[in-house]
This record gives structure tokens, C-alpha cells and sequence, in this order.
């Protein structure tokens, strides 16, 4: 099942990409292990989701894929909710990667009442999905068991709460656990804001969740959080684990030399994704109603792949707005805004597209439940303006746009205090402190 490669995707790995799981390897040909060899870790490296493209959520691997991988032997096993994984994602992970190991929905030899089941009318579709997704994890952790038991590794290192059933019954490894946010918080909150019927399984969710994050601190002692909000979430308070956040690529989220609009509103993401598409649509709803009478020259952009049917809906109704879906580069869209808004009522973790306005330059509004995961240790708050209400985010707007040289000071504290609190250099150096803690390397790299 293991095919030799080095970096394109093999053809054999091509045919198997829509049909079930697949599994790619590079050829291990070495003399003499050196001493940088020696002092490598071995690592079992497990996701919920492919980490690429680096539009997605979870970019976060990928850059620690990348660095780590540089240094010690990853063995990379993911499951996917994708229905088709392009070569690309594959040929962005094999450099830093001994081998790959992806288990998807899609199974070639799934029983014919699960496939029957997806042509229920209304809601055939999503309970199939789910059914397919957990034989993926059952295939996933069958294979993680198989190679333990031929192969010796340093460290299992495990993310997501949808892979926890792979890893609840490994025993004599060690296990360095990425909790990253508490989930179970954002579904709490997703909870005040959803109708009855969301609401209903929105608490089966959140039970199952939390049952899993329970689970997870108990497993480990070498666990890493987004934000010390989450870790005190997870916790219940204690302050063990180590605090790695998300992070940008300063060099590359950088100001374009492109003319700032003067009065241009933006906010960007996965539309798709409920934190987001619940912004967008408050945006819309309740706070650019209150902008329109005060600045009947204002724009608003909202930036960012898959937009639901009921934004687009929304914003063909309201001059000035644009919904620009899927775009390769969000930098010159950024470059030219004049804020960033983001009322995000329920979240966890650090939000990766606020820590790019901030690199970017741009004023940032947005809501307390997101500042709060910008704390820093010493309890020092972001550069941003908070707000809660649409009458406080249309306010705190106009006064923005309002006052240039204090949009000038947000936008430069702004970037200074990303480039000195979330770049990944420092945030990969306590991940791999973590790996050694873990594979009783005393924490000397």
C-alpha cells in the first residue's frame, strides 16, 4: 500500500484520491545516520483535516509540518472530509513528510443502506456524511494501531476532536495533544443566536464535544492551547499547558502600495463557516443600516470563499455592498479597506483572519468574545476597538473613520504587536519543546 515517491503525487495515489483512503511514502534510502539523524524525533503526526490550502483553518499544521518536519521523521495520518484531495496538497506536504496516510468519506465498499441513505430526501445527505466520516476514523485507527505495532515512535502528536477516537485507547506512547480551542465554547455560544431546530442539535453537539475535551486533558499532561482563555476553559482554571496561538507570516500579510479608500469597510473568511456567516449577515442586517443615513458614500466588502445563498440574498438587496466569494489573494482587498469589522458573536481560539488585518495595517473592530483571545499573559489587551451591539459597532465606525491619525495609531500598534506576539518561529520552538518534554529529551533541541 506504501508507494515510493519523491515530490509529485504518484500515479497510483492519483486513482485512489476520489475512492477511499490512500497512503504515500518517499523512498528511505540511508547510509550512516549523522548526528542531526540521531538526535531526530520520531513522529506520529495525526489531524482531522488536511492542512492545505493555506486558505483553510487549519493552517496551523502546515506551518508546523513545515519547520518541524525539517528537523525530525513525520509520519502523517489525516482523515478528510474532502471528496477529492488535489495533488497539490499532497505535493505542498511531502517534502516534510516521510510518509502520508489520508482516510476519507468516500469508501468503496460501504454497505448499500448507507448509500441508499443519501437519497432520503432532506436529510439523507448529512447523517450519510457522518456515517462515512466515522468509518474513516475506524479505518484511520485500525491503521494507527498497525503501525505502532511495527514501528517505534518518539511521540504521537494529535489534533482535533473528531480524531480522539483514534488515540482513546493508545497506550505506552507518549501523546502531545494541540487542544487549540475549546469548541465547546464557540457551540455554547452558536447556541443564544440559533433557532429552536439548529438549537436542538447544536446541544448534541456541544455534549459530545465536551465530553471529548474531557477526555483529552485527562490523557495527557503535554497538551498546547490557542489562547490562555481556552486553556482556562479546558482546565477549569489551571494554568498547566503550554500556550502556542495561531500566527502570520509577517513578511508575506504586509501592506500592498495600493491607495487606501476612505471609506471602505471590509471582513473576510470562509463564509461557509457559522461564526463567519452569522458576522456577515449582522454586518448586513444591523449594523450597515445604522452607517447608511451617516455615510451614504461607504462600501462595504466581504471577502472570502463559499457565501451562502442567504448572504448573497442579502447583500443584492443593499447598494455599496460586495460579495467577492472565492479570491486568490485577499491582500489588495485588505490594502485598500479603510477598517476591519468583524462582529463575530461566538468563537473560541485566536481568529487568524483578525491577526492578518492587524498585520496588515487596518483598524480593527470587532467583538469581546475575539478580543478576549488576544489576551496576552500579563493580561495586556490587542490594539482594537470593542464592541458588542450594532449601535456600538456602527459607533465606534463612524468615530473611526471620523479621526484618520487615530486609525493611523491603531494601524501601526496594530502590526507591532503581531510581529511581537504571533509569528510561528516562536510558536513552532514551544511545539518541539513540547515534543521533547514528552519523548524525555529534557526539552534540549
Amino acid at each position: 500500500m506504501i508507494e515510493s515517491c519523491r515530490l509529485r503525487v504518484p500515479a497510483g495515489a492519483r486513482k485512489r484520491l476520489q475512492s477511499g483512503n490512500i497512503c504515500v511514502g518517499q523512498s528511505s534510502k540511508h547510509s550512516t545516520p549523522s548526528a542531526a539523524e540521531q538526535a531526530a524525533l520520531k513522529v506520529l503526526y495525526l489531524t482531522t483535516e488536511i492542512p492545505y490550502p493555506l486558505t483553510s483553518g487549519f493552517l496551523r499544521h502546515y506551518h508546523f509540518l513545515r519547520s518541524l518536519g525539517q528537523k525530525h521523521k513525520i509520519t502523517y495520518c489525516s482523515l478528510t472530509k474532502k471528496p477529492r484531495i488535489s495533488p497539490e496538497a499532497l505535493a505542498a506536504l511531502q517534502p516534510f513528510t516521510e510518509r502520508i496516510m489520508i482516510f476519507g468519506e468516500t469508501r468503496p465498499r460501504e454497505p448499500l443502506w448507507v448509500r441508499w441513505l443519501g437519497a432520503l430526501p432532506l436529510v439523507g445527505a448529512k447523517p450519510q456524511k457522518a456515517l462515512r466520516f466515522r468509518a474513516a476514523a475506524r479505518a484511520m485507527k485500525k491503521a494507527v494501531r498497525e503501525l505502532l505495532q511495527r514501528e517505534a515512535f518518539d511521540v504521537v502528536m494529535y489534533s482535533g476532536k473528531n480524531t480522539f477516537p483514534v488515540i482513546a485507547d493508545l497506550r505506552g506512547v507518549p501523546i502531545v495533544a494541540d487542544c487549540c480551542d475549546a469548541t465547546s465554547a464557540r457551540v455554547r455560544g452558536e447556541m443564544r443566536h440559533a433557532n429552536f431546530a439548529r438549537r436542538l442539535w447544536l446541544l448534541m453537539r456541544y455534549l459530545e464535544v465536551r465530553r471529548i475535551e474531557k477526555r483529552l486533558v485527562r490523557k495527557t499532561p503535554h497538551l498546547a492551547f490557542a489562547s490562555r482563555r481556552d486553556r482556562a476553559l479546558l482546565l477549569a482554571g489551571a494554568e498547566n499547558g503550554e500556550i502556542i496561538p495561531q500566527a502570520v507570516e509577517v513578511d508575506f500579510w504586509r501592506r500592498l502600495p495600493e491607495p487606501r479608500a476612505d471609506n471602505c469597510i471590509i471582513f473576510t473568511g470562509v463564509m461557509n463557516y457559522a461564526p463567519n456567516h452569522d458576522a456577515a449577515l449582522f454586518l448586513l442586517e444591523h449594523v450597515w443600516p445604522r452607517l447608511q443615513s451617516l455615510l451614504p458614500k461607504l462600501e462595504l466588502v466581504l471577502a472570502g470563499r463559499d457565501p451562502l445563498p442567504a448572504l448573497k440574498a442579502a447583500a443584492q438587496r443593499i447598494p455599496n455592498v460586495t460579495v467577492t466569494g472565492f479570491v486568490d489573494d485577499l491582500r489588495p482587498y485588505l490594502s485598500r479597506a479603510t477598517l476591519y469589522v468583524a462582529p463575530i458573536r461566538f468563537a473560541s481560539g485566536v481568529q487568524n483572519k483578525i491577526l492578518e488585518a492587524l498585520a496588515m495595517e487596518l483598524p480593527v473592530v470587532t467583538t469581546p468574545v475575539v478580543a478576549e483571545g488576544l489576551r496576552l499573559g500579563d493580561g495586556s489587551a490587542a490594539p482594537l476597538r470593542v464592541a458588542q451591539s450594532a449601535p456600538q459597532f456602527a459607533a465606534a465606525i463612524v468615530e473611526l473613520l471620523q479621526h484618520p491619525e487615530e486609525c493611523r495609531r491603531l494601524a501601526q500598534a496594530g502590526r507591532q504587536f503581531v510581529e511581537q506576539h504571533f509569528v510561528w518561529p516562536r510558536n513552532i520552538a514551544k511545539l518541539e519543546a513540547l515534543w521533547l518534554a514528552a519523548a524525555g529529551r529534557n526539552g534540549a533541541a
